[in-house]
């Protein structure tokens, strides 16, 4: 071509630009194994110096241009080429220059696409992740319902009988036994806990907003003293001895 046969005498911008129009390239994106195709048209704004060497600025605005689009889109998903193309955009639109005097200034766009076999590897991926992202909501949902199942003893003393393996030749231990009648005993469902079950959550509440440990002991032994007053001396003790958890340990050392 006309142009690197005078490529040190008269090289116009207007040369350059012509060169520069379809620069491609395949750049790898955060996904392993799919990669963007990118088409950059560069644009030069300022006239060339005299005596440049045409094929040698024309190589070396393809390879900035190049390095800047891989290092904007190897951090970006392939699964939202609109927000890419805008990515890529931004930062080739930025004005750049190469080591002459005066320097060289240019400018780029690009169009952001997939090739075939990565638009199928994208949707095998994406498809994977749905199928993923539903067995993993399902599982959660099992486990809720699951323990909510299993956390009233009567429930829990009928799965275990149904168990497949169980043998109903060999009855359970005593120890287990009372285990389970203590459990069911105790047992209130939450719509039937009553009045004292709301007291003691507020007295939670109300010990939660008391940071310090000093605080909190204060409160545990404002508590055991009434219950102290009111002869109930087993809870009192029971009372106290939380107290004494609180105490920070002593300072180590001689």
């Amino acid at each position: 071509m006309a142009l690197f046969k005078s490529r040190r005498s008269g090289i116009s911008r207007k040369d350059l630009n012509s060169e520069l129009t379809h620069i491609e390239a395949r750049l790898a994106s955060k996904h392993e194994g799919i990669a963007f195709h990118v088409v950059i048209t560069a644009t030069v704004n300022s006239d060339p110096p005299d005596g440049m060497d045409a094929a040698q600025a024309i190589a070396d605005i393809r390879d900035v241009l190049r390095h800047v689009a891989a290092d904007a889109l190897r951090v970006r998903d392939a699964f939202d080429l609109a927000t890419v193309q805008d990515v890529c955009a931004a930062e080739l639109g930025r004005e750049r220059s190469l080591a002459a005097v005066p320097r060289l200034l240019f400018t780029a766009k690009a169009d952001v696409g997939l090739l075939a076999d990565d638009r199928a590897a994208v949707s095998a991926l994406l498809e994977a992740q749905r199928k993923q992202t539903i067995a993993d909501e399902l599982r959660r949902q099992r486990t809720e319902a699951l323990a909510v199942h299993l956390s009233q003893p009567a429930t829990l003393l009928a799965h275990w009988l149904e168990e497949k393996d169980s043998d109903w030749t060999k009855a359970p231990t005593v120890t287990v036994t009372e285990e389970l009648a203590q459990r069911l005993a105790e047992h209130r469902p939450v719509e039937h806990l009553g009045a004292e079950y709301a007291l003691v959550d507020v007295v939670r509440q109300f010990l939660s907003t008391f940071p310090e440990p000093s605080q909190k002991m204060m409160i545990h032994t404002i508590l055991a003293g009434g219950m102290r007053a009111l002869g109930r001396h087993d809870h009192a003790d029971r009372v106290e001895a939380l107290a004494g958890s609180l105490e920070p340990a002593p300072a180590g050392g001689p």
